[in-house]
């Protein structure tokens, strides 16, 4: 049985010798040995962000101190020529310490470091660099961004609705978007007929965040930009509502055709009355449309997880989207396991399963999580 990679082991010493040869193009006096001999030593114990930030370290220690130097060195080890994709997984995160880099030494200078940023997103991504820069930077940010919309690479477009996420994930938090959102929907403005699926999903994924916020205003916009018939935005307004329809909101539901009264119940809730935690919680179900008309239906199914202090606490989980005509039923199962995730602790107890129709509860059952 082969190991299971780790993603620390992107940087590996064929990547660091790379970097080393990328750099080397735009800084004849890189020195590549003395390079590697500091960053490989260092890696054993670090994970991936930390491993990265050693590279940039040893970057920094050869690139210019002038960072406006430094800059156009950087972007010509971008021009990396004759490179053979393989050499680790995910050999893109290559690029990864450069961002770090310019995030470090290049705050100071706007121009200079945009520049390099615009490049870098074009290879990678600068959704993570870009943010201290909007936040120290506010207004040429936004004229910046406003500009790169209409770019005609889509990564770089992409880079503006990513970049200005209020709750990117493994980012830090944008907080003057959280209080304020109208900024970042003026930049999505120019983003909701793009072409791109790559970038709608990414203003989907902006305005997902900013509904977690304020899902009145994006109720609002997206009911707006409904009555645009482009295929894109529709998308985007699908998955945008996401939260907000296992949320239950009633305006988002109706918005994309879900009538939280339609006449759609649930019957035969069976679950596992005792689950065994690394295994799966079973659970199966009737649905039927009991009106005289055909009804849009998302159903989800609810999970109310014990906590350490003995309270329980909700997660929602898609389970499925249908259109039912009247007197319809099917029936549903699922297996959703309950194994080791890193985001949540389990604890043993009762919890409860809840399944969720149009934003409405319609039926429920309690099993106990056994932890030996």
């Amino acid at each position: 049985m082969s190991e299971t990679f780790l993603l620390k082991n992107i940087f590996c010493p064929p990547l660091i010798d790379h970097i080393g040869t990328m750099v080397k193009q735009g800084h004849p006096d890189f020195d590549e040995v003395a390079f590697r001999d500091h960053v490989l030593p260092q890696l054993e114990p670090l994970s991936l962000t930390e491993r990265a930030a050693v590279v940039a370290k040893a970057l920094a220690a050869q690139y210019p101190s002038e960072f406006p130097k430094a800059a156009p060195m950087v972007m010509a080890a971008f021009e990396e020529q004759g490179y053979h994709p393989g050499i680790v997984k995910y050999e893109e995160f290559r690029y990864l310490p450069f961002g770090i880099f310019v995030t470090e030494h290049g705050i100071d200078h706007f121009e200079e470091a945009t520049q390099v940023l615009y490049q870098l997103t074009k290879r990678f991504t600068s959704e993570f660099p870009i943010r201290p820069f909007i936040e120290r930077y506010p207004e040429q940010s936004m004229k910046l961004l406003t500009q790169w919309t209409k770019d005609e690479d889509q990564h770089v477009r992409r880079l503006v609705s990513e970049g200005t996420r209020p709750r990117l994930p493994w980012a830090s938090r944008l907080p003057d978007f959280q209080k304020d959102p109208e900024p970042v929907f003026s930049l999505l403005e120019l983003l909701k007929e793009d072409d791109e699926r790559y970038v709608q999903r990414s203003v989907a994924n902006n305005l997902n965040d900013i509904a977690k916020d304020h899902p009145g205003l994006v109720v609002e916009r997206l009911t707006r930009w409904n009555k645009l018939k482009n295929p894109g935005t529709q998308w985007i307004i699908k998955h945008a509502s996401r939260t907000l329809v296992k949320a239950g909101h009633t305006e988002a539901l109706l918005l994309l055709g879900y009538d939280p009264k339609a006449k759609v119940e649930v019957s035969d809730l069976m679950c596992s009355s005792q689950v065994q935690f690394g295994t799966e919680l079973k659970f199966s179900l009737n649905l039927q449309n009991t009106g005289k008309k055909a009804e849009n239906v998302v159903v989800d199914f609810v999970i109310h997880f014990m906590k350490a202090n003995g309270k329980t606490a909700p997660k929602v989980f898609k389970l499925t989207d249908k259109r039912l005509s009247a007197g319809d039923s099917i029936t549903i199962e699922r297996k959703h396991p309950i194994k080791p995730i890193s985001t949540r602790a389990y604890y043993p107890g009762v919890q409860k399963l809840e399944i969720q129709v149009n934003g409405v509860v319609k039926a429920e059952r309690n099993f106990e999580l056994l932890m030996s």
